[in-house]
């Protein structure tokens, strides 16, 4: 017998709770529950590791925000030779920019929230960006931090996304 592991991929299931249970040698080497949120093109969606090690993945509606806070990199100085034609007396050099996305997403069962409040403290969480397996980008999460609900067994989570850092470098 080898040791090692099995990934299975399962893919265009129509949205609900499936149950997989898996065979090896004929005998139950696992089950797993898979629940299928509906998605559409803007939705945004993240994978995270969870506390046992496994990539978990949640969709978020359509219903998000982008935020810029962009902070000037610096300036250099202009050498001013004719009052005339000379503009300034410096130039911008670019700009820095942390861009952070906020995700919501509604109708949140308790039994989904106990699987996916491991994305708070997960060390690893990526946001799709593009159609392609490997468009996927490193970013840090905040969040509420609910885990469990008082009463309701659907609610509403909210996210806080950072994007990695871009540049703008101006040319002058």
């Amino acid at each position: 017998m080898r040791v090692g592991y099995y990934r299975y991929k399962i893919s265009d299931l129509q949205p609900g709770v499936h149950t997989y249970t898996w065979y090896v040698n004929d005998v139950v080497a696992g089950t797993a529950k898979v629940i299928v949120r509906d998605m559409c093109d803007e939705y945004k969606y993240i994978k995270f590791l969870d506390s046992n090690g496994f990539y978990r993945f949640f969709t978020f509606n359509d219903r998000w925000e982008e935020k810029d806070s962009p902070s000037k990199i610096g300036s250099t100085n202009n050498l001013i030779t004719s009052l005339k034609d000379s503009l300034s007396n410096s130039y911008n050099v670019g700009y820095k920019n942390d861009r952070s996305l906020t995700l919501t997403a509604h109708n949140v069962s308790e039994e989904e929230l106990n699987v996916i409040s491991d994305m708070y403290t997960s060390p690893r969480v990526y946001l799709n960006v593009g159609p392609d397996k490997e468009d996927w980008v490193l970013v840090t999460l905040s969040g509420d931090g609910i885990g469990r609900r008082k009463m309701n067994k659907f609610g509403k989570i909210s996210i806080t996304i950072t994007l990695p850092e871009t540049y703008s470098i101006t040319s002058f």
